[in-house]
């Protein structure tokens, strides 16, 4: 092997490393919530939304625009991932003890008297939430089906409008930014974040984070390398605000 072709090899080693890092790396942090969930029996630690978000925006993510195949690979992982450790959030969220209940007057037709001796009283059970809090794991993946069924139809007579395609990937990454606040909200309802994997909260951290000051640093090369008060190399007119080429409103010659 000549020298020259070793950069090349490094080059295409360093990239393969890279993308099976983007493909495996979002997934440990729930790999370790699957292993917490099953030591300890119980999910009550972990919100149940957060699988729900993740996967109703992969199933947006790669319709419509096609985006680059490590991103189609770590998004099918994702999905499995979050089957997975819905399977077993479910199978091991907490019996309900007690269920909250509210007294009703109701109308009766003379005096009557109920078994614990109260008249016209009636205990009734407050609504419990019903959308993803469903009792069978079968419920959620029927929810699932449907909405990439829907979603298929609607790109096979929608797939050819720019507009429908960009709204998907809109809609996806807006889902997707909200990832955090189901396990926020679950913490404070429990005031306590046990069970909840501190790889996870690493994970989220590290990449959201790096996400977030990436995007900070692009945007601010951009405002250097566009703004003509800090770029050094625009010639003088650009700076004093005349553009060469730049459009000048027409005047009307005015008559003699």
């Amino acid at each position: 092997m000549s020298t020259e072709e070793d950069p090349s090899l490094l080059v295409t080693i360093a990239t393969l490393v890279l993308q099976g890092l983007m493909v495996i790396g979002p997934i440990t942090g729930y790999v370790d919530q699957y292993r917490v969930v099953n030591k300890f029996k119980s999910s009550q630690g972990f919100s149940i939304e957060t699988c729900g978000v993740l996967l109703v925006a992969k199933i947006f993510f790669w319709l419509g625009k096609r985006f680059d195949t490590t991103l189609l690979f770590q998004s099918i992982l994702m999905i499995a991932v979050q089957l997975v450790l819905l399977e077993i959030v479910v199978r091991y969220r907490p019996a309900i003890v007690s269920l909250p209940v509210h007294i009703v007057r109701t109308e009766t037709d003379g005096a009557s008297t109920d078994s614990d001796g109260s008249s016209g009283l009636t205990q009734v059970p407050e609504p419990l939430p019903t959308f993803w809090y469903w009792p069978r794991y079968v419920d959620y993946l029927a929810f699932l089906g449907g909405l990439t069924a829907v979603l298929v139809v609607l790109y096979m007579l929608l797939g050819g409008l720019d507009l429908f395609t960009e709204l998907l990937g809109v809609v996806s990454l807006g889902i997707e930014s909200t990832l955090p606040i189901p396990q926020c909200l679950a913490n404070y309802r429990n005031k306590s974040v046990e069970g909840f994997s501190h790889l996870l909260l690493a994970l989220w951290f590290t990449f959201c984070g790096a996400f977030q000051l990436s995007i900070d640093f692009v945007i601010l090369a951009q405002f250097i390398y566009y703004s003509p008060s800090l770029r050094l190399d625009f010639p003088v007119e650009v700076l004093e605000g005349r553009v060469v080429g730049a459009y000048e409103p027409i005047r009307e010659e005015e008559d003699d």
